[in-house]
């Protein structure tokens, strides 16, 4: 069976995944001859990411916080970066944006370190942020903070 998406233009997940970036495989089919010899295998390998020099905080909601609010504030503590507000191919450890996941979704990619979440049914939430590169793509390691919210009405 042959393989529809080319890896080299693969974009990332619109929800960043544990293991983004992953080495991505090509296809290699037989040519289907008699001979039983297969073409090699085509290898590509997504370039090496940059460190940052970023940490990254959540400074409210606190872990484990109950919240009566549907639509709380999160506000975020940033050191050793700074947020800029263009999408670029030119990478800087010390430049980038954030990404917002609430229960694993993605709500918002930031220019700042303030965001309202969208309305949220009573229960436990988890939110968390990504301090990523201005090409929208993590950092490696990855800058990474969450905490876990409770929504009582």
């Amino acid at each position: 069976m042959p393989c529809t998406q080319d890896p080299t233009t693969a974009t990332p997940p619109a929800r960043p995944l544990p293991g983004w970036p992953l080495l991505l495989a090509t296809c290699a089919g037989s040519g289907g001859g008699s001979s039983g010899s297969a073409a090699p295998p085509a290898t590509t390998a997504l370039a090496a990411r940059p460190a940052s020099t970023a940490k990254l905080t959540i400074l409210t909601p606190r872990n484990g916080q109950t919240v009566h609010s549907p639509t709380p504030e999160v506000r975020l503590g940033l050191k050793g970066a700074k947020i800029v507000p263009q999408t670029s191919t030119r990478i800087r450890p010390d430049q980038g944006h954030v990404h917002l996941l609430v229960d694993g979704k993605l709500v918002a990619m930031n220019y700042g370190l303030n965001e309202q979440l969208p309305n949220l049914g009573p229960g436990q939430h988890l939110v968390q942020v990504e301090f990523v590169a201005a090409d929208h793509a993590p950092f490696e390691p990855r800058v990474l903070a969450q905490a876990a919210l409770n929504i009582t009405p």
